[in-house]
């Protein structure tokens, strides 16, 4: 007989026996039931979990226990590995349930044993030592995950070995038995539980499945990311990147006369400089009448290799092949690579009213690209996931604003779900302090950086460092560390200086850190204990509203009698700067503050809205009351 869901989560069940200093917690009982009802009566749940609730055993004790297909997708790789490697084996340990639980990534992540083959053929060393290292890996590994190579490969490299869907041939591969990436698929195909991140879920939904086994239920954690992840995969992109990828994929299938990649190259650099003409980093493509003839001299391009491949689809093969099907099959391929980079053009020349589309430029490489996506995706979850899938949890510590679901469920699509706010356990009027700048400290002013820093050094003096300094822009980053870097008497890093991984170590093994950062470090980030003592956000992190895509979601609201700030600005906004406080307190014994440099959240209805749905810290208007604050005993 299954144990019920009290004495599972209660003092005296199998948790409390698995787990030294286990505490029942209400929120994360009520959280289960929940989910275990929405999952018997196929009914989707979403529910806000506060921090320290406990959140992934209430979702995996139900979802273990139910003998559904479950699809469990998460934001971050660091969630990815907890589920795999520490929350699953746990709940499979302590219930004593047996379960077949898989890993899948998307196949760009697994190696290709053709790919391999080719490009070792007539060479005894490795072009170079990165490759070497993965040529002798090769020989080892058994399931051709790169994450096993222990360092990031560079990208040019391992695209000429990934298992990447546009050179895939199948079933005519000499390898196909023995593929990495098909061994894994069918793994997922009979594994009870498919944990994924949200890249590859959201995919799956755009292309109809397939990428994905069928699953009865989904389990969408860290779930505030869903509105990005969707619309990223349903984003097209046509770049000097893209187009690069393009014809060296081409090339490795086809001999392809050399005039091509020259017209190529010139119509590349023709629409890379008309874009860059506007000067902005981020815009709407309407706003640059250049873009026009550099996208119609990139068609002309594309439309004269789609024409050569139909030509010479058979005679052209770099290598020969017997089989006709496997031919025509290459041939598509390649067809489908030159057709989704014309119909990025076709679709921002239609200029349809649901669709936005907008230039970017690359934080890394500078150069511009153009988007092309759908600027809601309400109406494409309801119909490819909510109408289709049995259940659907979703869930994360921050979904909900002032205790409504409205935005989440609007933004997503969710028509009829049953709803739970679980309050975190942690005391955080007696573990948190929260200090507003005063009215007077407005981030539009030009002397904000300057009237700011002092702030930040009176901050950080009294917490003794061990702080986040967390910014909505590099520019303002930039600008305020500038101002205090040579002041400040802790070692500081600014990010950008180590990678991500590397600097949160450096943060969690030096006494005083300080980490100046922005919206990578925002959320996904664990410093539980004395290590983070301090989190300072420079303004409420209201969305860009000279952001194209934001400008198309206001403008959408609008047209429905909706004020756009009221509901859009403010509920991001809300959303945001809670995972920005999540950061500090991570567990019971935790304390510390949060410095909100805008005074605007002092002085505005607007503000007074978003505070009201952050934890309860307690709320001081001094800082020099951190000092009794922090000499106090720690909470029990």
């Amino acid at each position: 007989m299954t144990a019920s869901l009290e004495h599972v989560f209660g003092s005296d069940g199998p948790f409390s026996k698995a787990l030294p200093g286990y505490e029942p917690r209400a929120g994360q009982l009520q959280m289960a039931q929940l989910v275990e009802r929405g999952l018997m009566e196929g009914m989707h749940t979403i529910v806000e979990a506060g921090t320290g609730v406990g959140k992934s055993l209430a979702y995996l004790v139900p979802a273990l226990r139910s003998g559904k297909k479950v699809v469990l997708s998460t934001g971050t790789i660091a969630l990815q590995e907890q589920l795999v490697y520490k929350d699953i084996p746990l709940v499979r340990e302590a219930l004593q349930i047996p379960l077949r639980v898989t890993l899948l990534k998307g196949r760009s992540h697994y190696l290709c044993r053709q790919k391999l083959e080719r490009l070792r053929e007539g060479r005894l060393v490795a072009p170079s030592r990165s490759l070497q290292a993965i040529w002798e890996w090769a020989g080892r590994t058994k399931s051709g995950d790169r994450a096993e190579l222990g360092f990031v490969p560079p990208g040019d490299e391992w695209e000429q070995l990934d298992a990447d869907a546009d050179e895939c041939v199948g079933e005519y591969c000499s390898h196909f038995r023995n593929c990495f990436f098909f061994a894994k698929r069918d793994e997922a195909k009979y594994a009870d539980v498919v944990v994924v991140n949200h890249a590859l879920f959201f995919l799956d939904l755009v292309v109809g499945g397939g990428l994905l086994p069928p699953y009865d239920v989904a389990v969408l954690d860290e779930a505030h990311q869903c509105e990005r992840w969707a619309t990223d995969a349903l984003t097209a992109v046509l770049s000097g990147a893209s187009i690069g990828r393009m014809m060296r994929k081409v090339h490795r299938t086809y001999e392809l006369p050399g005039d091509f990649d020259a017209e190529f190259d010139r119509a590349v650099a023709r629409l890379e400089s008309a874009l860059g003409r506007v000067g902005a980093d981020r815009y709407p493509v309407a706003a640059n009448e250049d873009a026009w003839p550099a996208l119609e001299s990139l068609r002309d391009a594309l439309y004269r290799l789609e024409n050569w491949v139909f030509a010479n689809s058979h005679t052209a093969l770099k290598r020969a092949v017997e089989d006709p099907l496997e031919a025509e099959r290459r041939r598509d391929l390649v067809l489908r690579l030159v057709l989704a980079h014309q119909s990025v053009i076709d679709r921002v020349e239609a200029g349809a009213p649901e669709t936005i589309t907008w230039v970017e430029r690359g934080d890394v490489d500078g150069r511009y690209c153009l988007n092309c996506a759908p600027h809601e995706i309400a109406e494409f979850l309801r119909e490819a996931l909510f109408s289709r899938t049995e259940s659907v949890v979703l869930t994360s510590a921050t979904l909900a604003t002032n205790g409504s679901f409205e935005f989440v469920r609007r933004s997503l699509g969710l028509d009829d779900a049953q709803e739970l706010v679980a309050r975190s356990p942690f005391d955080y009027k007696r573990q948190a302090r929260l200090f507003v700048a005063p009215p007077e400290l407005n981030p539009k002013s030009s002397e904000f950086a300057r009237r700011a820093a002092p702030l930040v050094e009176e901050c950080l003096d009294r917490t003794g460092g061990r702080a986040f300094v967390l910014f909505t822009s590099y520019a303002r980053l930039r600008e305020v560390y500038a101002l205090v870097c040579d002041r400040l008497a802790y070692p500081v890093r600014l990010q950008g200086q180590l990678p991500r991984a590397h600097l949160l170590d450096w943060f969690r093994r030096t006494p005083g850190a300080v980490l100046f950062a922005t919206a990578t470090f925002w959320e996904g980030i664990d410093v539980a204990g004395d290590a983070l003592s301090c989190v300072i956000i420079d303004r409420l992190p209201f969305p860009s509203p000279t952001d194209p895509l934001v400008m198309a979601r206001l403008r959408a609201l609008e047209a429905r009698g909706l004020d756009g700030f009221e509901h859009y600005m403010i509920p991001a906004a809300t959303v945001r700067l809670k995972q920005g406080f999540g950061r500090l307190i991570r567990s019971t014994t935790d304390r510390g503050l949060v410095a909100l440099l805008d005074g605007r959240a002092a002085s505005t209805r607007y503000g007074a809205t978003i505070l009201a749905s952050l934890p309860p810290a307690t709320r001081i208007d001094r800082l020099d009351d951190l000092d009794a604050f922090f000499k106090l005993s720690p909470p029990a």
